[in-house]
C-alpha cells in the first residue's frame, strides 16, 4: 500500500504537552519552491478525550492548501490518505458528517490549480441511513482507486467500490452478512486485491482478482442485486488487520 510522507515536527508534540487546549492537527500539502507538490503534512493530536484530526498547525500556511480545517468542529472522522501511482498526488478520503450520519467524501490535490478539490460524496444524493465508516484505500498500478469502508448497519458490514468512467460504483458487499464485519484494510499483489477486515471471532483476509471485483462491482450500476457470488481467489482466514492507526 502507498503511504505518503508524513512530518511530525517534535516541537509541535512538546506544544501539546505545554498547552492541552491547542489543537495539533493538520491534513495539508507542502510545496516546493515552484509551487508544485512535495507531500503530505498529517498531523493529529488528541484534546481531552477528543481526537482531533482536521485543523490547521503550523502558521503562515496557504489557505489552499489545508483540507477542510473546520472538520473537527463538523464531527469529520479520520481520514485515508494515498498517492496515486500514476500523478504521485494524493486523494484522501474520510467520513463527512451529515446530521450525526457520517457519509464518504473525497479529495485530491489538483497540481493546476494549486489546491485541494471540493469535497465530493462518493455517493451523491444518498440517503442517509447508515454511517459509512473506516475507509481504507489503494491504487493498482494504472492509478485506479479501490476503496473498501464499514457500513454502520444492524450487522456492520465491509463494502467495496472503484472508480469506472469518472463515477464510484455502487456499494459491494464484500463480508459476510451474517457476520459484523469492521476496520477493513486493502492491498493490491499484483492484480489481486487482499482485504481483510476485523470480526467477532478475529481478522478475515479475502483475495479477489481486480477483474472480477470490477465487473461485479459495474453490474450494480445497471442491476441493484449484488452479483457477488463467486469465491473469492484463495482461502479465506486470519491475519492482520491491517489498519493503521496514524499518531
Amino acid at each position: 500500500m502507498n503511504r505518503p510522507h508524513v512530518i511530525r515536527p517534535l516541537v509541535l508534540v512538546a506544544a501539546l504537552v505545554i498547552v492541552p487546549s491547542l489543537a495539533l492537527a493538520e491534513v495539508s500539502v507542502q510545496l516546493n519552491g515552484r509551487g508544485e507538490f512535495k507531500r503530505v503534512v498529517y498531523l493529529t493530536g488528541d484534546r481531552g478525550r477528543t481526537h482531533i484530526v482536521w485543523g490547521q498547525t503550523r502558521p503562515h500556511l496557504f489557505p489552499n492548501t489545508v483540507l477542510n480545517p473546520l472538520g473537527d468542529n463538523l464531527g469529520d472522522l479520520p481520514p485515508v490518505i494515498q498517492l496515486s501511482p500514476v500523478t504521485g498526488l494524493p486523494w484522501v478520503v474520510w467520513p463527512k458528517n451529515f446530521g450525526n450520519l457520517t457519509q464518504l467524501v473525497y479529495s485530491t490535490w489538483d497540481a493546476n490549480g494549486k489546491r485541494w478539490t471540493d469535497p465530493r460524496p462518493i455517493y451523491a444524493g444518498l440517503s442517509l441511513v447508515w454511517s459509512d465508516l473506516m475507509p481504507a484505500l489503494a491504487f493498482d498500478g494504472f492509478g485506479t482507486p479501490y476503496l473498501v469502508w464499514t457500513r454502520a448497519e444492524q450487522t456492520a458490514t465491509v463494502y467495496f467500490s472503484t472508480l469506472l468512467s469518472g463515477v464510484w460504483t455502487p456499494p459491494l458487499r464484500v463480508s459476510d452478512e451474517r457476520v459484523d464485519s469492521r476496520a477493513p484494510s486493502i492491498t493490491m499483489d499484483g492484480t489481486t486485491a487482499v482485504i481483510t477486515f476485523s470480526t467477532p471471532v478475529g481478522p478475515v483476509t479475502k483475495r479477489f482478482e481486480v477483474a472480477f471485483l470490477i465487473d461485479s462491482a459495474a453490474k450494480l450500476m445497471d442491476n441493484p442485486v449484488p452479483p457477488l457470488e463467486a469465491p473469492p481467489t484463495g482461502p479465506s482466514g486470519s491475519g492482520s488487520d491491517g489498519f493503521v492507526k496514524k499518531r
